[in-house]
């Protein structure tokens, strides 16, 4: 088992922060470049420039194609029964859920971070008011109602095990944290039941920034922060912990360091600012890594611009001195004498004038210096094709078609571009159900979690409009079903951006769709065909497709349906009834009235059908040999 003495776990941050460090080698310039040097650095001769700004333009084409609006979440269960109504609630909670906590925000900077380096979001209950919009805090009182809070964490706050194979078996991970340390010490007093250690607090060094990047700009005042580190032990488990059954796994641990990290001073001391706690949450802890590509053995993913930085950085180093020779760029034009050059200088275009001439040759000549080289130009060209195809951006995903190429061509080139495109979108849609059901794991257990729901969900549900909806969290005790048998998925390009020309088609194919299926919906009233266009209508991206699938409109199809069958059942009774008294079969009555119920119509028209059988002659008419009559 992990050391958990303090002196202990923080040589394990001092390690893990080091080894996160060298992954993180070039990322402040990675990011640099990214914003480009007028960001923050206008009219600075040193800040670096990068003509080929690939990474703002595959950051700019990608971040759409990851994430574009809030996900919409499908929840089912593995096991029949009560979990189901269970699932359809939640389903509606977290949907609702992410739209108030504005969720697409947060995944719109996971996915940048995703494609320059790693991003990490965490997932925590947080306080609110009572039916109000999330107003996340971190270290609110614990008898407000909660809330489910994701919030990003920095990469270079970030640390994991450096010993781990996958940051999924991570031993420990965990983040750095400030706080103004007035506040801080107010909180412990407040808040003694929570294990806070003032005399720990007391003596941290304010403004020591252990991390040594926190601070955003060298010139900004003095803020008296502290700086924390919030370390989380999936293995450990306290003995006070109500367990997993309960909803806690492993163990949580909040260091303070009075000085930064690797200062050289035998004075630091770092110490338990508030004691071991219970960490409440799923067992995969509190947070989530996203990622485009993993790397043998190694615990932090890798990002598509990391892996192609050297390519290109060649490419512009090439550009710039190609740029560095245009600007030596001169054409000169030399005579042999003054009043030639006077001529030559001051004559107008498509002018004609007398130039001396020396053996029939003009003594005028025209001299150019530096500028670009084909060769420049051919391997300018050559660096720019070898980093898009290591980085799999073409200029179809670019929107830019030469037409050079035959559709052929084209295709398998797309073809190829999008099976790229598609996994590092399905990577970092993994990555967002991981987040999700963090959040489900809080609404699925937490009582204190309660907001109203909206008209969607209430329509969905077959309910009038002035219903008060309510989500309810908690509720579980001694049920015979787990949080772990729920499944959680992403409804198919519900985070996609729909084109308008698409959007029209698949609004037409709805459209052709539901008038082709009123038939069978009418001849198959029994078949569920609200669970049937639901999943036509998630994978059609038009999730409100089941709205116009309603109860009323299947009460009506059924409706007309019996109606139909009625006059096909009087009709065909009306027609097997004789037109004569005298031609009416014995024991049948002909003057009765019309039955006003169907059923007695089907079991008169078998009345008289058994009525002509008994009547029917017993052997074959004369000269008529039957079957089995001997010849």
């Amino acid at each position: 088992m992990l050391k958990t003495t303090c002196n202990h776990l923080m040589a394990e941050i001092e390690a893990a922060i080091e080894y996160r460090d060298k992954h993180l080698e070039g990322y402040e310039e990675k990011v640099q470049r990214y914003h480009g040097p007028h960001y923050a650095s206008a009219g600075d001769p040193s800040a670096e420039y990068f003509p080929e700004n690939t990474y703002y333009e595959y950051v700019s084409l990608m971040v759409p194609r990851l994430v574009f609006d809030n996900p919409r979440v499908q929840v089912n269960s593995r096991r029949p029964g009560t979990q189901q109504d269970v699932a359809e609630a939640l389903r509606h909670g977290m949907n609702r859920w992410a739209r108030d906590a504005k969720l697409r925000k947060l995944l719109v900077e996971e996915a940048s971070d995703m494609l320059l380096g790693f991003g990490v979001a965490m997932v925590r209950p947080d306080h609110k008011k009572k039916y109000a919009s999330p107003n996340p805090t971190p270290f609110a009182p614990e008898e407000t109602p909660q809330w489910p809070a994701c919030e990003r964490i920095s990469p270079r706050r970030f640390f994991l095990d450096p010993e781990a194979e996958r940051w999924e078996s991570a031993r420990f991970m965990g983040h750095m944290w400030r706080m103004d340390k007035e506040d801080l010490l107010e909180l412990a007093e407040s808040s003694q039941e929570a294990g806070w250690n003032k005399e720990a607090i007391d003596a941290l060094l304010a403004s020591s920034d252990p991390n040594r990047k926190g601070k955003q700009h060298s010139d900004s005042p003095d803020r008296d922060e502290v700086w924390c580190y919030e370390i989380y032990v999936p293995e450990v488990t306290l003995d006070n912990s109500p367990g997993p059954k309960k909803g806690f796994n492993g163990t949580i641990y909040t260091l303070g360091v009075n000085q930064a990290l690797g200062g050289g001073d035998d004075d630091a001391v770092s110490k338990f600012v508030r004691d071991p706690r219970p960490y409440y949450g799923p067992a995969e802890g509190p947070y989530v890594v996203f990622g485009a590509y993993k790397v043998p053995d190694k615990p932090y993913p890798l990002s598509p611009l990391t892996a192609v930085e050297a390519q290109v950085t060649d490419l512009n180093e090439h550009v710039l001195a190609a740029s560095q020779s245009m600007a030596k760029h001169k054409r000169v034009v030399g005579v042999n004498d003054p009043r030639t050059a006077q001529l030559v200088k001051n004559v107008q275009h498509d002018y004609v004038t007398v130039v001396p001439f020396e053996d029939g040759k003009a003594l005028v000549q025209e001299f150019q210096f530096g500028g670009l080289s084909d060769q420049q130009a051919n391997w300018i060209a050559t660096c720019r094709q070898r980093a898009d195809r290591v980085l799999g951006m073409d200029e179809a995903m670019r929107g830019a078609i030469s037409g050079t190429g035959t559709a052929t061509e084209h295709s398998i080139a797309s073809e190829a571009a999008n099976t790229r495109l598609a996994f590092i979108k399905q990577s970092f849609t993994d990555c967002t159900i991981e987040l999700l059901r963090r959040v489900a794991f809080y609404m699925y257990h937490d009582d204190d979690i309660k907001f109203p729901l909206d008209m969607d969900s209430m329509s969905q549900l077959g309910l009038p409009p002035d219903t008060e909806l309510v989500f309810q969290g908690g509720g579980h005790e001694g049920a015979d079903y787990s949080f772990e048998d729920l499944e959680l998925e992403i409804e198919p390009y519900s985070m996609e951006r729909a084109s308008e020309g698409l959007a029209q088609k698949r609004a037409l194919e709805m459209h052709s769709m539901l008038l082709n299926s009123l038939q069978l919906m009418q001849a198959f009233p029994d078949y569920p065909w609200k669970d049937h266009f639901a999943k036509i209508g998630n994978a059609m991206n038009a999730p409100d497709m089941v709205e116009l699938v309603d109860a009323k409109l299947l009460e009506r199809l059924a409706e007309d349906l019996s109606m139909q069958r009625q006059a096909a059942v009087m009709a065909q009774s009306e027609s097997l009834q004789p037109r004569m008294k005298k031609d009416a079969p014995k024991g049948v009555s002909t003057g009765a009235a019309p039955s006003k119920l169907v059923p007695m119509a089907g079991q008169e028209m078998a009345a008289m059908l058994q009525a002509m059988q008994q009547q029917a002659p017993t052997g074959p008419p004369p000269a008529v040999q039957g079957m089995n009559s001997a010849m």
